[in-house]
């Protein structure tokens, strides 16, 4: 049984006389199985967050059906086994970051023992023990994303659902929440993913689809989708000027076309890494 089964999903929004406004989703189809990455990617307005919205019950669906773990969104099953992390955290600003966790601990029934000590682990997980007593007023959006992130995952659900999980946060905790979604897809949880930062989609997921104006318009495997068969690409190593002048004649020799030659470059995020990556030395 697939962890999230998403068929013919269709959703219009209407004004005020019942007239029909926006077609936000049309005939959506896709499933997500125990431990994978799937990620959402389109424009603005492409159907994510609706999506989503419908998926954990908190908009009903004008035509379709959404299962979680094989039960109607809403339902108590599919919200014990989901968690949900909104475009925008929804934070009580009064609690400290500590408070905060054992609450949602106590809202998922953990005993208040069990509420105390995954708080402890998830703040230092989360790079937020130094920020434990603060209230969560005093706290970036990067931080409070955080804090976000932690909330969700104190429950342990099967079942992911992430919307824009990164948004505001630096370029290390990104890498850190990349991370965090690794070692989930190795406990066999189901993570259902959007983000703007195709990059970041690229690394984690195994599986993508594309909306736009509600519509599905590809979807699958990264291999799939992102493998250029017309063109091969050879790295060798260590790049002598005589070797690769040897190699480029060869190519020309059997025929093939040098579409480019020289030293790779790598990403910004990795240079990034390479050189505030520790942070004891930040």
């Amino acid at each position: 049984m697939s962890a999230v089964e998403i068929t013919n999903l269709s959703k219009t929004f209407r004004d005020f006389f019942g007239r029909r406004r926006v077609k936000a989703l049309d005939g959506l189809s896709l499933s997500v199985e125990p431990g994978e990455v799937f990620g959402l990617l389109g424009p603005n307005g492409s159907g994510k967050s609706t999506t989503f919205k419908i998926a954990v019950g908190l908009l009903r669906a004008s035509d379709g059906s959404v299962t979680i773990q094989g039960a109607k969104p809403g339902t108590l099953s599919a919200r014990k086994a989901t968690g949900f992390l909104p475009e925008d955290s929804t934070l009580l600003p009064f609690l400290t970051a500590h408070e905060t966790l054992k609450l949602h601990g106590a809202l998922a029934g953990l005993s208040r023992r069990d509420a105390a000590t995954k708080s402890e682990e998830l703040l230092e997980r989360l790079d937020l023990k130094h920020a434990a007593k603060r209230r969560v007023k005093g706290f970036s959006k990067g931080m409070q994303r955080r804090l976000g992130i932690a909330s969700v995952l104190i429950a342990d659900p099967d079942v992911f659902i992430l919307d824009e999980p990164t948004s505001g946060l630096d370029p290390l905790g990104a890498v850190g929440v990349k991370e965090l979604i690794a070692e989930l897809r190795g406990k066999g949880k189901a993570i259902l993913i959007s983000s703007h930062l195709l990059g970041e989609l690229e690394n984690v997921c195994d599986r993508v689809a594309f909306l736009n104006k509600g519509k599905l318009l590809k979807q699958g495997t990264l291999e799939e989708l992102l493998r250029e068969h017309e063109v091969h690409q050879l790295r060798v190593s260590p790049p002598t000027p005589e070797a690769v002048q040897a190699l480029e004649a060869l190519a020309r020799e059997k025929g093939l076309q040098v579409l480019s030659s020289g030293a790779p470059m790598r990403s910004l995020e990795a240079f990034y890494l390479s050189v505030l990556g520790d942070r004891d030395n930040a």
